[in-house]
């Protein structure tokens, strides 16, 4: 499964919160296009105050108070409704409120109209409530899935397809956004002027990441329908275009860029001559720790990456626009005076990029890079030393970086792994690709318990190496 942190050695282990990754692949089919309308986006960067809190106060005690049963299994997974990043719409013919949905799994989504490139319904789904004079709140679950085009160019609002649900995942309406406008799926005693016939079936797959032959695999079938276009503006969806698409990342921007990975600037030739200062002693004369250090590519957000104006950025490759942030170790021991530290990285021996995610790995020398969280750990000197011995098979021959499966997030996290300290692994997503990521390992280390002999910091830091031996 690709869900699993490490394919070739072991996967992730569940976090924390027992979470579940999971993979949800739409396909469409038979798509044939005529004729459109034009839109206007009209969504307000501050929300109005006094809307929003009776939106939210409808939803919260109309429709949540009121029984209901998930139709679908992305229903049934507990959702978070973000109300203090609401966006308040006025629109032709009524106020409305478009809100962030955040689910408690990580939800994967896959779409045939959107090439090769998987994204978090995190970042497609928006609650919108709206309302009419004299009318009440309505609401819709919003899951906006861009196409192609939109992701190579996402200037002038969102393009793509658009599926309205009930909060318990019934099926209200489906809308095509293209640059000239909305289209809007029709009953066939709709006068028309266009028909698109489309066929959609879900796959998925439920996979336990703590437990990988305990998941099961399911089928959702969506059955072919028919689209039809009149030639009217639907008053409510067709001023969405501006606030529908990709959040969290910040979006698509760049045509052709994509996220990459440089290899390492300073690698450690020879891992042994590197580590050597470091004794194995047993009692109360020689303590030891291992820091996990994490630069976010967006501090305190859980963003797999940014776009920025040109590299190199932390990881990035020089040319590429994607901050795609990083994760390593510093290993310390301490006995009277005398302090040994080391900082070890997992990189690629050459640059990777999806669709090109595999090469030899490589350690570095990290003493130079930043970071902005970390946690450390007082371990003892077994403990340490197994951590040591698996971050050095870094630089055998036949340990491979994998951008998905084998980065330097999951590279640190497995070692820690080696000495009884397992950290909560979050999968995140990118174009092209998903994974552990330092914008997810980021806020997992700041809202975690605090486990036995750990010390977090979240202060903008680096750590040289100390020490030297013959």
């Amino acid at each position: 499964m690709i869900f699993g942190c490490r394919a070739y050695y072991i996967r992730c282990r569940k976090t924390l919160a027992m979470r579940q990754a999971y993979v949800i692949i739409i396909t469409l089919i038979g798509l044939t296009v005529s004729s459109c309308l034009k839109t206007s986006p009209l969504v307000h960067p501050s929300a109005d105050a006094a809307f929003v809190n009776a939106a939210r106060g409808y939803f919260t005690d109309s429709l949540l108070s009121a029984a209901g049963t998930p139709v679908d299994y992305k229903s049934g997974i507990v959702r978070a409704v973000a109300w203090e990043n609401a966006d308040y719409l006025k629109l032709p013919t009524a106020e409305a409120a478009l809100v962030p949905v955040h689910y408690h799994d990580p939800l994967m989504v896959k779409a045939s109209f959107g090439g090769n490139h998987l994204f978090h319904l995190d970042d497609l789904t928006k609650l919108l409530i709206y309302k009419r004079p004299g009318e009440p709140f309505h609401v819709e679950v919003l899951t906006a899935i861009p196409d192609s085009g939109y992701i190579q160019d996402p200037s002038g609002g969102f393009r793509g397809y658009v599926f309205a649900e009930d909060w318990w995942g019934n099926q209200l309406d489906q809308y095509l956004y293209v640059k000239e406008g909305v289209r809007k799926y029709e009953s066939p005693t709709v006068q028309t002027t266009s028909v698109v016939r489309y066929c959609n079936v879900v796959y998925g797959y439920n996979y336990a990441s703590g437990d990988p032959g305990g998941g099961y695999s399911w089928v959702q079938a969506g059955g072919c329908y028919y689209m039809y276009l009149p030639d009217r503006l639907d008053d409510i969806h067709g001023g969405l275009s501006g606030g529908l698409g990709m959040s969290g990342g910040g979006g698509f921007s760049g045509a052709g860029s994509s996220v990459a990975i440089a290899p390492p600037d300073n690698p450690i030739a020879n891992v042994a001559d590197y580590l050597k200062c470091f004794t194995n002693v047993g009692g109360d004369d020689h303590t030891y720790s291992v820091t996990i250090c994490v630069q976010q590519p967006v501090p305190g957000s859980r963003s797999a990456y940014k776009w920025v104006d040109g590299g190199p950025i932390g990881s990035s490759n020089e040319g590429n626009i994607v901050n795609v942030g990083h994760t390593f170790l510093i290993f310390t021991e301490q006995y009277g005076n005398t302090t040994i530290t080391r900082n070890m990285g997992f990189y690629p021996a050459s640059g990777v990029k999806p669709g090109s995610s595999i090469a030899p790995g490589k350690l570095n020398n990290d003493e130079t890079h930043t970071y902005n969280v970390s946690a450390t750990f007082s371990v003892t000197n077994a403990n340490f030393f197994l951590m040591l011995n698996y971050a050095s098979k870094g630089n055998n021959p036949g340990f491979y970086y994998n951008l998905n499966s084998e980065n330097c997030t999951t590279f640190a996290l497995q070692t820690l792994t080696q000495g009884g300290i397992n950290l909560p692994n979050t999968i995140g997503s990118w174009p092209g690709g998903m994974g552990c990521n330092p914008g997810d390992l980021g806020e997992d280390i700041k809202q975690m318990a605090p486990l036995s002999g750990m010390t977090r910091s979240t202060v903008q830091n680096y750590h040289p190496n100390v020490g030297n031996c013959l």
